[in-house]
């Protein structure tokens, strides 16, 4: 049986990436500037500073990057606080499972500290977080493992195998790889390559098809 369950947040638990394709789309529209959608899709499942090397290499030394993400940011926070985080299905049925399973839940997300326990307090889903691992934490984030590593040692687990790994972005997806855990895709709006799709532990195409003792055997 496994020893701990790790998730991702966007993408995984809420349905966000779309939502900040959307922030994206309409700042950079009132901003007068032309970001290209692969620029975003290329983006899913990296921190604020590898995001930054991306848009910047894009778009250009000069664009003003520290303003457009406070903008997207506040875009997406006022829809959330009318609305609360769009939930992915089958988060609390897994979760449930999980608790009655014995089986730790830790949050592995390369969303900043201040943003991501907004977002799981605002949702409700705190409580059931046995650690937290937060991109702001890290040296290095996604691909590298740190952000699971970091997950794996508050959980008090020694074994990276033992770990499940919840993703959908080819980022997190090798990181969990390289943590020596087993990866788990719930796809979302990237697509995995073959190549990724090789690390890949199992596949599922929502949260509560793991709800069950069978899944979690090897």
């Amino acid at each position: 049986m496994i020893q701990a369950a790790i998730f991702d947040m966007d993408g995984l638990l809420f349905d966000t990436e779309r939502l900040c394709t959307d922030a994206w789309k309409t700042v950079s529209s009132e901003r007068g500037f032309s970001m290209p959608d692969s620029l975003f899709r290329s983006c899913v499942g990296l921190n604020n500073r590898d995001t930054r090397t991306k848009v910047l290499s894009t778009m250009g030394g000069d664009f003003p990057y520290e303003e457009f993400a406070d903008q997207t940011r506040t875009w997406m926070r006022v829809r959330m606080d009318e609305n609360g985080p769009p939930e992915k299905p089958g988060i609390r049925a897994l979760f449930g499972y999980l608790r009655d399973a014995g089986v730790p839940i830790g949050l592995a997300t390369s969303t900043s500290e201040p943003s991501a326990r907004w977002m799981i307090e605002k949702a409700g889903l705190e409580s059931w977080f046995s650690a937290f691992a937060f991109g702001s934490e890290v040296a290095t984030g996604k691909p590298a493992p740190d952000i699971f590593l970091l997950a794996r040692d508050r959980l008090g687990v020694s074994d990276s195998s033992a770990c499940v790994v919840f993703e959908d972005s080819p980022a997190g997806l090798r990181a969990a790889h390289a943590a020596g855990m087993r990866p788990v895709h719930v796809p979302d709006m990237v697509e995995v390559s073959p190549e990724i799709q090789k690390l890949v532990w199992k596949t599922i195409s929502s949260l509560e098809e793991a709800a069950h003792d069978s899944f979690f055997r090897y």
